[in-house]
């Protein structure tokens, strides 16, 4: 979070979505076609979306609920998309024991 307020203003995000990782990823997980970019200059607001498409609550994740206390990026409505909305492009991810909590309703 703090690192996004030093370089945030210089700061670019490119998510290579085409093939993501699922279950105990990145290196022991299972590999798991999406078909998607994800790009921009607000790094929580880019992993927001991130966890958004597979499926996953950002708000439950520790680090973004973090940044959004000072930031506002775990509502979907604070974020400016363009292109193909979320639900085009969801593919829900399985998740490991420890993140079945986070799972959007």
């Amino acid at each position: 979070m703090e690192l996004t307020r030093i370089f945030g203003p210089k700061s670019f995000a490119i998510v290579d979505g085409i093939v993501g990782m699922e279950g105990n990823g990145p290196i022991q997980g299972t590999p798991k076609p999406v078909g998607v970019m994800v790009m921009g200059s607000d790094l929580p607001a880019v992993d927001a979306t991130c966890c958004r498409i597979m499926g996953i609550d950002p708000a439950k994740i520790e680090y973004l609920q973090m940044a959004s206390d000072v930031l506002g990026v775990t509502e979907e409505a604070r974020i400016q998309q363009i292109g193909e909305t979320i639900q085009s492009v969801q593919t829900k991810f399985q998740l490991i024991k420890e993140f079945k909590h986070a799972r959007l309703a």
